[in-house]
């Protein structure tokens, strides 16, 4: 026989998380060194330039201006849109009423409303270094969970003997 957890509802307000923004890209920087070096490989390819050092900075500074901020803003703001399903990645929650520290995490809070940080490029790039992580983290979980019909399809086809 199990006692029902009795959860206390709160009303409480999102305001958009502050973290430190070289943490978040260090947290990124393995799949971004990933992605720029095949960028700038291929803009090295197809670019008419005949200086390899010019490719690789003009590549590095278009790689950043249109793929690492929209698609980082991006992500952060799909992941942003649901707290509850992202388990409020993105956001401090900010009780409008006291909890005990006791029923903390018994407790479930009722949004009221939401509040971004006001908008500047500091907070922008800070944004995409956080949607960053965020795709990071799902190519990880997609990856984990492609590898097992991968590793059976493998040794059907006799690899692994």
């Amino acid at each position: 026989m199990s006692a029902a957890i009795d959860r206390r509802e709160v009303a409480a307000d999102l305001v958009e998380a502050t973290p430190g923004a070289w943490g978040m890209w260090l947290l990124a920087s393995p799949f971004l060194i990933f992605v720029l070096w095949l960028w700038v490989d291929i803009f090295a390819y197809y670019s008419p330039v005949p200086w390899k050092w010019l490719d690789v900075l003009i590549g590095a500074l278009l790689f950043a201006f249109l793929v690492v901020l929209p698609l980082g803003w991006l992500a952060h703001r799909t992941v942003t849109a649901a707290p509850r399903l992202f388990q409020h990645a993105g956001w401090d929650i900010h009780p409008l009423e006291p909890v005990r520290d006791q029923e903390k995490y018994l407790v479930r809070y009722i949004y009221h409303a939401r509040r971004r940080a006001a908008p500047s490029w500091n907070r922008q790039w800070l944004r995409a270094a956080q949607g960053w992580v965020y795709i990071e983290i799902a190519a990880i979980l997609i990856g984990g969970i492609l590898i097992v019909p991968l590793f059976f399809s493998a040794l059907d086809f006799g690899f692994g003997r």
